[in-house]
């Protein structure tokens, strides 16, 4: 339980009106999806244990597919060779569902990579411009090697502000980073909004849109700025395999951009992908019905978290992600405390003043949210 307050700000990332309520909507939720009813009956985190309970990271304790652990099995004997071929092929099947060509695919080291590829590229010794509070991935990264960071506030209905952040892009900003679905808000840009903002902005400086959470929005289709790349626009799409597909440990994320702007980031990784994660990838890229039914699980337990909030008059942040930010009604730590003593892992949201009370869940599986919502509203109760 030795985790400090840094490390978890640096993490990527109802429940119901009664236990049982939460268990039986998810349930109704997941339909006849044998992967991830499989998963909600046999995790090991299950029973109350001595392990915490991990609504802190963003991950999708549904875990992967069927048809990527297949993958991996098939691949096991050949782990002793590097997996370029591999990642030949998932850039090309990448590019193939994007409308794109392989030269517009980067495949990295989970999202985090790209983001911190972008950072030293793109961001070492200029000006960075990013709303906050956000990911702090790529600004940190890019301020450890030189950069100065322009942080942008959120407005007050806690959306990203583009008119500011446009006005804050000068001729020395390197690049602008933005998240969308934001985190920790989980709140989504307005997708016509956001397109003009980028055809202005990224004749000025390179942007580069975060979409780790966007198999989880409305609409994918319309969020989604990879329209923008297919233009020819300097902007960079960040995505990954950790959320939806329930793959974080397997370390495998993509990026799509220009030629010539992924050849300066493929000239700066600093590693070889994982060749399990490259197979599980390509194994499941297709798995529609996979993908489906975690998004549904996964949607359906936020939406029980906003229930569970309502209920108990606290006030919180609707979400299009697998997590929720809210406010405790006081200094967060406190709150982070008690649900550590319940087994519980929360992350609180920033360090600036105006969100000393705010606090942000990832959504778990079904027991471990009704186990959230009995300790939070003893919490709440007692406060």
């Amino acid at each position: 339980m030795n985790i400090s307050r840094r490390e978890i700000l640096g993490c990527s990332g109802g429940l119901v009106v009664g236990a049982a309520g939460g268990v039986l909507a998810a349930r109704a939720a997941l339909g006849a999806s044998t992967d991830v009813q499989r998963t909600a009956a046999v995790h090991p985190q299950n029973s109350y244990s001595s392990n915490p309970i991990r609504l802190v990271y963003n991950e999708n304790p549904f875990g992967p597919p069927e048809s990527a652990k297949k993958a991996i099995r098939d691949q096991i004997d050949l782990g002793w060779q590097y997996g370029y071929s591999g990642v030949m092929d998932l850039r090309q099947r990448i590019a193939e569902l994007e409308g794109l060509d392989p030269r517009h695919v980067i495949i990295t080291e989970g999202s985090g990579e790209l983001l911190k590829i972008a950072g030293l590229v793109f961001g070492a010794g200029s000006h960075v411009v990013a709303p906050v509070p956000s990911f702090p991935m790529l600004v940190d990264y890019a301020v450890k090697n030189g950069a100065r960071p322009d942080f942008v506030p959120l407005n007050n209905t806690m959306d990203i502000d583009l008119s500011a952040i446009s006005d804050n892009v000068t001729d020395k900003t390197g690049v602008v980073y933005l998240c969308n679905p934001n985190n920790p808000t989980g709140k989504i840009l307005d997708g016509q909004a956001l397109r003009t903002f980028l055809l202005a902005v990224s004749e000025r400086a390179p942007v580069l849109v975060d979409e780790a959470y966007i198999d989880l929005v409305d609409d994918p289709v319309q969020t989604s700025v990879v329209d923008v790349v297919r233009s020819g626009a300097n902007i960079i799409v960040s995505r990954t395999f950790s959320k939806v597909y329930g793959m974080a440990g397997l370390r495998i994320g993509y990026g799509l951009g220009r030629p010539d702007v992924i050849r300066r980031l493929e000239q700066r990784r600093v590693s070889i992908p994982n060749r399990l994660g490259v197979y599980a990838a390509l194994g499941c890229l297709n798995d529609t019905a996979f993908l489906e039914s975690s998004r549904s699980a996964l949607r359906a337990e936020a939406r029980n978290l906003h229930s569970f909030f309502d209920r108990l008059n606290v006030p919180y942040i609707p979400t299009q992600a697998n997590f929720v930010m809210f406010d405790t009604g006081g200094p967060v730590g406190k709150f982070l405390s008690y649900m550590r003593s319940r087994g519980m892992l929360v992350a609180p949201v920033s360090e600036l003043e105006e969100y000393a009370s705010w606090a942000r869940v990832s959504v778990g599986l079904p027991d471990h949210m009704a186990r959230f919502a009995d300790s939070a509203e003893e919490y709440f109760k007692r406060s």
